[in-house]
């Protein structure tokens, strides 16, 4: 009788070891994001206060908060990716081509959601926003935060995913986890649900065309920060403790911007997200990002 080659076994196991694999990195990181967003914002609160005191001005407060919780998310995807063994920090591909078409992007779709809000009457001028010495620190708090989930996601979760599953399955499933980490930060309304899954694949499909995070938090950071430190969108009403250059209201139906979600509960950025997602996932299929 022959004996069994092992190595054949071995191939043959190896399609569930990377299921098993993925499954695993696809848990921990939910497992570890839910935690997160369970505990770290109490203890970041606490943070801020005991480092700056209850008479610190809000943009400190804020930037204080923010830093000690995604400064915990950074830690986090760095320590999953040297368990992973992939690296979270890798910029990608053709650097000079993927930072400038990310904040284009990136401002380009915030330009179009507003614009579409704007003609479906949601859109009210206020007249110049509350500019103050804080707009560049939010600015910097902006890149954190985008950074760091950029990081975890598309730095971590996506490439070794991406090992385990193929490229398709991983933009595919770290988009859902991006998607569910605004639940766990309270996002509920169904469109608010879409957009978020069309954003974040949106940022992979820009990693992955790169093979790296540059184009990704290029565009997350200039979508976030033309809505809030230029037109003044998000929270809406009103303007965050960091000011904004112009001070747009959104109202009317919440479909189209009129609620507390702003946008992010708005058809209008289904529409943009769509029109930026289409040729970029054409362009990816047709002619992969070479390297330099």
């Amino acid at each position: 009788m022959a004996r069994a080659d092992p190595f054949d076994a071995q191939a043959a196991a190896s399609p569930l070891r990377l299921l098993l694999t993925g499954l695993a990195t696809f848990a921990s990181g939910l497992l570890l994001l839910a935690a997160l967003l369970y505990f770290g914002p109490a203890l970041a609160e606490r943070l801020a206060l005991a480092t700056l005191g209850e008479t610190a001005s809000a943009p400190a407060y804020e930037t204080a908060f923010m830093a000690a919780l995604f400064g915990v998310m950074l830690l986090i995807a760095l320590a999953g990716g040297a368990a992973s063994g992939v690296r979270p920090l890798a910029l990608g591909r053709r650097k000079r081509i993927m930072l400038p078409l990310g904040l284009f992007v990136g401002a380009f779709g915030i330009a179009v959601a507003t614009a579409y809000a704007g003609f479906a009457g949601s859109l009210e001028p206020q007249g110049f926003g509350v500019t103050s010495s804080w707009l560049l620190g939010g600015a910097a708090v902006i890149l954190l935060q985008t950074g760091a989930e950029e990081v975890y996601f598309r730095g971590w979760l996506q490439p070794a995913l991406g090992r385990a599953w193929g490229t398709a399955p991983a933009v595919l499933c770290t988009a859902i986890a991006f998607c569910i980490l605004h639940v766990f930060a309270g996002a509920r309304a169904p469109i608010t649900l879409l957009n978020l899954f069309l954003g974040g694949l949106l940022f992979g499909v820009l990693a992955a065309r790169s093979g790296g995070i540059l184009g990704a938090v290029a565009a997350h950071f200039a979508w976030n920060a033309t809505e809030q430190l230029m037109l003044g969108l998000d929270p809406n009403p009103g303007t965050g403790s960091f000011g904004s250059l112009l001070d747009f209201d959104l109202t009317g139906p919440a479909h189209w911007g009129g609620s507390d979600e702003g946008l992010n509960a708005s058809l209008a950025m289904s529409v943009a997200l769509a029109l930026l997602l289409v040729p970029l996932v054409l362009a990816i299929r047709r002619r992969p990002v070479e390297g330099d």
